[in-house]
C-alpha cells in the first residue's frame, strides 16, 4: 500500500517479499501442518488465498493479457494417457518467459518453493525442463476440459486466476496413489479401482498436487464458464536423476525455444 492507502503497481522484484508477508500471516505453523495432513492422505491439497490480493489483481492481468495475444487453441487426445481430451487454449513457457515476468518471478520465489516444501515434506526444486517451469491454459466453451493425466515430474502447483462456479464445471478431480504407464495406460482401471476426490477452487486460490502418482483432471466446462490458470512444475530431489519424456507438455505447449531463434 502507498501512503494514501491505494494499492501501488506490484513489479517482479516485489514479489517474493510481497509472499513473504502474505504468507506469514496466512500459512501458520498450525494451519500449514493441517494443509500437509490433508496432502500426505490425499496427495491433492488447495492453498486457499495464496496469492495476496493485489498479486491476484497484477498477474491475471498479466496472464490474461498474454493469454489474449498468444493463446493457441488445441482439441487434442493423447493415447499415452489413454485418449483422454485436452480441449484448451494454452500459451507456453518461452512466451512466458518474455512476457510475463509476474509469473516468471513468481515461479522462482524462494518464498513460493519453501512453502511447497512444507506441505509436501521434502525440499522441492526448480525442474530441470525449462519447457515445463510454467505454463498458462484456459477453458471457456463448454466440453472444455484438461483431461485424465498424470505428469512426469513430482509436484505441480496451480494458481487458479479465473474460476467458473463449480456448477459450470471447471473443478479439479483427483485419483491418488495411481500409476502411469506409458506404454498401458489405464484411466479407467484408475477410476474403477480408486476414490475419485473433487476440489472447487476460487480465484486467487492455488492447489499443490503429487502429479506423478495422482491422476488428474478438471472437469468438462458447461454453459459459460471459463477458467484460466498458471500450471507450474517443480521437482523433487529424486526427480533430478530420473530419465523424464514430455511428450503431452510439448504437444499442448510448445516445450522450450530453439537455440536457433535466439537472436
Amino acid at each position: 500500500m502507498t501512503t494514501d492507502g491505494s494499492v501501488r503497481n506490484v513489479t517482479a522484484p516485489d514479489v517474493n517479499d510481497l509472499l513473504s508477508r502474505h504468507f506469514a500471516e496466512k500459512f501458520d505453523a498450525e494451519t500449514v501442518a493441517d494443509i500437509r495432513r490433508q496432502f500426505e492422505a490425499e496427495h491433492i491439497v488447495p492453498l486457499r488465498g495464496l496469492c495476496p490480493p493485489e498479486f491476484l489483481a497484477a498477474v491475471r492481468d498479466e496472464a490474461c493479457g498474454i493469454m489474449d495475444r498468444y493463446g493457441v487453441s488445441h482439441d487434442l487426445r493423447f493415447e499415452i494417457t489413454d485418449n483422454t481430451p485436452r480441449s484448451m487454449t494454452t500459451v507456453g513457457q518461452p512466451v512466458i518467459k518474455d512476457e510475463g515476468p509476474l509469473i516468471d518471478a513468481f515461479y522462482f520465489a524462494p518464498q513460493m518453493r519453501e512453502l511447497v516444501g512444507r506441505v509436501v515434506g521434502e525440499q522441492v526444486h526448480i525442474c530441470p525442463y525449462e519447457g515445463e517451469h510454467y505454463v498458462i491454459s484456459r477453458l471457456d466453451k463448454s466440453g472444455d476440459t484438461h483431461g485424465w493425466h498424470w505428469d512426469d515430474y513430482t509436484y505441480g502447483i496451480i494458481l487458479v486466476l479465473e474460476a467458473p462456479h463449480y456448477t459450470q464445471g471447471g473443478f479439479v478431480q483427483a485419483v491418488p496413489n495411481t500409476a502411469w504407464d506409458k506404454e498401458n495406460p489405464d484411466v479407467y482401471g484408475a477410476l474403477i479401482s480408486s476414490q475419485v476426490r473433487s476440489y472447487a477452487l476460487e480465484p486467487g486460490d492455488a492447489y499443490v498436487v503429487k502429479t506423478n502418482t495422482t491422476m488428474h483432471r478438471v472437469h468438462p466446462i458447461r454453459g459459460e464458464g471459463r477458467r484460466t490458470i498458471v500450471n507450474m512444475t517443480l521437482a523433487s530431489e529424486a526427480d533430478l536423476s530420473r530419465p523424464m519424456t514430455h511428450e503431452t507438455n510439448d504437444a499442448l505447449f510448445g516445450g522450450v525455444r530453439d537455440p536457433r531463434d535466439a537472436g
